[in-house]
């Protein structure tokens, strides 16, 4: 079913709740159009995976992370495999202690708990002393464990971002840096020194990670470990379960296999989405 009407209001009004929680369930891929909500989002899924676009990175979400978009943050969200979780959305006036830019959190044991918590609570209400206590034990816990990867930070110049547009649409491409310099027309010196300035990583880092996130996508929809790690040009599937396990601290099986055993518990409150924008 999709977004009942009242629901919608609470979520756009800026000075309503403090905090509307639900239930998120996405059988269909998500629209990819650009859209923003006056509200903070955390969302925490329990399966699939999505990838948030802003004008400033691309991100990929999956079971082992929590997610945060500020309020008024234009993005787009695509969802690779049926997709399901916790969605909060905070008001702006909670949103202080969060970073101001996208990014995600590692899923710890009590912030994930908190967030199923709060699906207990009736959207739209204010909240009681005892929540309100509960809600800044969660944001004290985002704010200790830090941001997390797979986060591709988007370069400014136009030559590095074409060269890293490119790079993600085709992440096996064995270019080396000298050519990826000629195809955008700047120096391999250059090239080098302004992707470290502007991403914070070095192009070969963030040629890493293009490559990672787009392995996360393709076992998302079912594809198998040898299929990703030949298709995106490893020498052997070891030699990419080793690169996806320095990476990302586990190896691809167990990226998603923890997620699917254990289930998060129903709510009350459960909204189930077919291809919505504002699911997330």
């Amino acid at each position: 079913m999709g977004i009942p009407a009242g629901l919608h209001s609470l979520i756009h009004d800026p000075e309503g709740a403090e905090l509307i929680a639900m239930r998120v369930r996405n059988d269909a891929p998500l629209d990819n159009a650009d859209h923003q909500l006056p509200r903070g989002v955390l969302f925490l899924l329990s399966e699939g995976l999505v990838a948030v676009e802003t004008a400033r990175a691309r991100i990929i979400a999956g079971p082992r992370s929590i997610g945060w978009l500020p309020p008024h943050e234009v993005h787009s969200v695509q969802s690779f495999g049926p997709t399901a979780g916790v969605g909060l959305f905070l008001a702006e006036r909670q949103c202080a202690a969060l970073p101001a830019h996208p990014a995600q959190f590692e899923a710890g044991a009590l912030a994930a708990l908190l967030m199923q918590r709060t699906l207990d609570w009736p959207p739209g209400a204010a909240l009681t002393p005892p929540q309100r206590r509960l809600l800044q034990v969660l944001l004290d816990e985002l704010a200790q464990a830090g941001t997390q990867s797979p986060h591709l930070p988007w370069p400014r110049d136009e030559r590095l971002l074409a060269i890293a547009r490119a790079l993600l649409a085709n992440p096996a491409s064995g270019r080396r840096l000298e050519q990826w310099a000629r195809f955008a027309d700047i120096s391999a010196r250059s090239l080098s020194r302004k992707f470290v300035e502007e991403t914070g990583m070095s192009f070969g880092q963030w040629r890493q990670w293009a490559r990672l996130t787009q392995a996360l996508e393709w076992l998302a929809t079912g594809s198998t470990v040898k299929h990703v790690a030949l298709s995106l040009g490893y020498d052997s599937v070891s030699a990419f379960i080793k690169a996806f396990r320095l990476a990302l601290g586990t190896t691809p099986a167990a990226y998603f296999g923890s997620a699917r055993r254990a289930p998060a518990a129903q709510s009350p409150f459960a909204v189930h989405f077919r291809g919505d924008p504002d699911a997330l």
